[in-house]
């Protein structure tokens, strides 16, 4: 009788606790305040380093701003009002600077790998002439009043935007239970596009590199809430992990083609081997 009760108890503490942390998860809109607050707030932090054009700051910079973008796409049904267009033309803007600088910055860390080293020798100095030039405009543009003005704009918006006198139906819904439905409308998304990834074209490539990178970083933002995720969900991110890695290896070398006016070593090979990466996860896909 003493093991029947005690396994009793434990089942009822088991039961509360998980009521508690169900009930102690945020709603919608507390969920994406939070997540879209400390994307600014890392944004900001980073802003002199990347000035100092640090590419470790550019890099931080660039992910946070993605991360924020996600977010407001993820809770889209919530977050679309008639400000948002606006802000977002804004931080494309700066997407737009902090990603040629970071570019340059890989495209060089490219060149100077030893399977690369020698063919790159006489673009090497041009490309360092033009790391130089889009790090100078990066800083002149996260110095400007207009980059302050943005940050300021936005985290305005994030707290007292028009999107918080909206309906109340999705701000209000629990996010666990949003969030389940919403990665899974992003998974088929992801999957339909994967299925065909032979076929695509260069701007399709592009837009699955960003909806697997995208699906990364949201799924990091609620596991951060502490939003218990299903199993699928979980399993999924590492499928888009690897897409996302493939496709922005195919880009990054791309690139290094284009910059330095010329195939590097082995390119066709490392081309066809990279896409055999991104498409291998989709195979064993349910």
């Amino acid at each position: 009788m003493k093991g029947v009760a005690h396994q009793a108890q434990r089942h009822v503490t088991k039961s509360v606790a998980l009521h508690s942390s169900t009930q102690s998860l945020p709603d919608c809109q507390a969920a994406f305040q939070r997540i879209a607050k400390r994307c600014v707030k890392l944004i900001r932090s980073q802003r002199k380093a990347a000035i100092a054009a640090d590419p470790d700051a550019i890099h931080t910079m660039r992910i946070e701003l993605t991360r924020l973008r996600s977010a407001v796409l993820f809770f889209s049904p919530m977050t679309d009002d008639e400000v948002w267009p606006k802000l977002n033309k804004e931080l494309r803007w700066l997407n737009s600077a902090l990603g040629k600088a970071r570019d340059h910055d890989v495209t060089a860390n490219y060149a100077r790998r030893k399977r690369y080293r020698k063919w790159a020798k006489s673009s090497r100095q041009a490309l360092l002439r033009a790391q130089r030039k889009v790090d100078r405009r990066l800083s002149n543009k996260l110095a400007s009043a207009r980059y302050e003005r943005l940050t300021t704009t936005v985290n305005h918006w994030i707290t007292d935007g028009p999107w918080l006198r909206a309906d109340r139906s999705v701000r209000s819904e629990r996010v666990d239970v949003y969030a389940q439905a919403r990665l899974h409308a992003w998974r088929v998304m992801i999957s339909r596009e994967g299925r065909h990834l032979r076929i695509l074209q260069r701007k399709q490539l592009h837009r699955l590199r960003i909806q697997c990178k995208r699906y990364r970083y949201v799924v990091a933002a609620l596991r951060g809430l502490g939003v218990a995720l299903a199993r699928q969900d979980l399993k999924f991110v590492e499928i888009a992990k690897q897409v996302h890695g493939a496709l922005g290896d195919l880009r990054d070398l791309k690139r290094l083609r284009r910059v330095a006016h010329g195939r590097p070593p082995g390119y066709r090979n490392s081309k066809k081997k990279l896409l055999l990466r991104a498409k291998k996860p989709f195979r064993h896909e349910p």
